[in-house]
C-alpha cells in the first residue's frame, strides 16, 4: 500500500501514500506525502508530519504538522503542533501555530496560539496569543477573539483584542470591535463600532471566548479514540 524511500539521514523517512482505495487510517511516524492525484477516504493519525497535494476525506491528527498544498483539499477536522495551509480546508483546526498563505482557503472553526493569514478564512477564530492578518489576508468572522491582532489586510466581524489592536495602512476593519488599545496607521480605516476593552468586562469576554472554544469542540471534534 505504501511506497517508502530513505533518505540520507537515519532518523527520516518518508512515506509516499499511492493507494486510491478508501482506508480507515494510516498511521506512520515519519512525514506522509499524500502525491496529487490521490484520493484517501478515512482519517489519518499519527506522531510525525503530512503532506497533502491530493484530497482527503477525514480527520487528521499528528503530532508535528500538516501542511495542505497549494493542489490540496482536506474535507475534514485538522489537529496537528503546526499547520500550513496553501489550499482547500473544509473542517476545523486546533493547533499551535497557523500560517494561511496566500493561496490558502479555511471555513468552519479555528483554535490557534498564534495565526499568520495572507489567505482566505471564513470562520470563528480564537487564539491565545496573536493574530496577523497580512495585506492579502481577507478574514470574515463571526468571531475573532486574540490577545494582540494586526491588521494589513481586512476583516469583517465582531473583533475583541484583549491587549492591542495595530491597523496597518492598508488595512480595514469592519464590525463590532472591543479592544483595549488600539494603532491605527494613516490610511488604516475602521468601519462599525468599537468599545473600549477592560478587566471588568472580563465575564463577558471570556464567555464569548467559552464559545468559540466550544464551537471549536462539538460535534465530537477530535474526541474520537
Amino acid at each position: 500500500m505504501f511506497g517508502r524511500s530513505k533518505s540520507k539521514s537515519k532518523n527520516e523517512e518518508t512515506v509516499v501514500v499511492k493507494s486510491v482505495a478508501p482506508v480507515k487510517s494510516v498511521k506512520t511516524g515519519s512525514t506522509t506525502i499524500v502525491v496529487d492525484c490521490i484520493e484517501i477516504k478515512g482519517d489519518i493519525k499519527g506522531c510525525g508530519a503530512i503532506h497533502i497535494d491530493g484530497t482527503i476525506h477525514g480527520d487528521i491528527e499528528v503530532e508535528q504538522s500538516v501542511v495542505i498544498g497549494e493542489k490540496g483539499s482536506v474535507y475534514g477536522n485538522i489537529k496537528s503542533r503546526k499547520v500550513v495551509v496553501s489550499g482547500l480546508l473544509e473542517g476545523s483546526i486546533v493547533c499551535d501555530n497557523l500560517e494561511v498563505t496566500i493561496k490558502g482557503r479555511i471555513s468552519d472553526n479555528i483554535k490557534a496560539k498564534t495565526i499568520v493569514s495572507d489567505g482566505h478564512i471564513e470562520a470563528n477564530v480564537y487564539s491565545e496569543e496573536s493574530i496577523l492578518i497580512q495585506g492579502n489576508g481577507k478574514t470574515i468572522s463571526e468571531k475573532i477573539h486574540s490577545k494582540t491582532i494586526v491588521v494589513d489586510g481586512s476583516v469583517k466581524g465582531n473583533l475583541v483584542a484583549t491587549q492591542l489592536l495595530e491597523i496597518h495602512k492598508n488595512g480595514v476593519v469592519e464590525g463590532s470591535m472591543s479592544v483595549k488599545n488600539i494603532k491605527t496607521q494613516e490610511g488604516g480605516r475602521m468601519l462599525g463600532s468599537m468599545a473600549t476593552y477592560m478587566e471588568v468586562k472580563a465575564t463577558k469576554v471570556e464567555n464569548i471566548k467559552a464559545e468559540a472554544v466550544e464551537e471549536v469542540e462539538e460535534d465530537g471534534f477530535f474526541n474520537k479514540d
